[in-house]
């Protein structure tokens, strides 16, 4: 099985290539750096795509921003498997006609956790509630037709959203390290102010986050 990273982080490299590795998952990951313009031919050239965050917003102008919107309607269109994390979430809610905007909640930052509202078979191990790091000030506001809310809180009601067995959606990022995130809240403390900051960076020591638990429900989601 090959899955395809549709990577869209201007200033990093690609961390699901290597997360997947580390849990052993059943599958080829190809990277294609959606910002330099690098998009497969087509969705059959994969059995399924992961879109990954980044520092943009769907609402940006960016012509990439565009092009990756078209093409998640070629998969979707194609019945290919989907699976978006934090701006890919977005994206692909924004694409198939929900909403996804900038939270006048403000930032969502570091280790926090939300309530499991739907249980499906893929969905193993199982958890009532999982904790994950976070890094957004966009949310999704309005899920697509036929979406369903799996999971949320009151800051982030929309936190885990699927469409039957071909999409899902994921605010939080099971691939993230530690380090990197406490790399991030420092390189944008300013923007932040330095009691969100202070906040989010304590969060990060108050748990491990459920990324393996949730890379195995990815895992399970794209091999159905």
């Amino acid at each position: 099985m090959k899955v395809g990273i549709l990577h869209s982080i201007e200033t990093e490299p690609d961390y699901f290539k290597p997360f997947f590795t580390s849990i052993d998952a059943p599958f080829e990951c190809v990277v294609y750096d959606v910002t330099k313009g690098e998009l497969p031919e087509s969705p059959d050239v994969c059995d399924a795509f992961i879109v990954s965050g980044s520092a943009k917003g769907v609402y940006d102008s960016d012509p990439w921003i565009t092009d990756l919107a078209a093409f998640i309607k070629k998969i979707d269109r194609a019945q290919k498997k989907l699976v978006g994390i934090c701006f890919g979430h977005q994206m692909i809610a924004q694409a198939l006609g929900g909403h996804a905007s900038k939270s006048e909640k403000g930032w969502g930052l570091g280790l926090r956790e939300f309530q499991i509202t739907a249980q499906k078979p893929w969905m193993e191990p199982a958890l009532d509630r999982c904790s994950l790091y976070f890094l957004h000030q966009d949310q999704v506001t309005d899920l697509p037709a036929g979406a369903e809310a799996l999971g949320g809180s009151d800051f982030c009601p929309n936190t885990i959203y699927s469409i039957g067995d071909r999409v899902l959606g994921i605010q939080g990022h099971p691939e993230f390290s530690h380090s990197f995130v406490a790399y991030v809240l420092e390189e944008f403390k300013a923007e932040f102010g330095s009691e969100l900051y202070q906040e989010a960076l304590n969060s990060l020591d108050n748990g491990v986050p459920d990324a393996t638990t949730v890379g195995q429900w990815i895992i399970n989601f794209i091999s159905l």
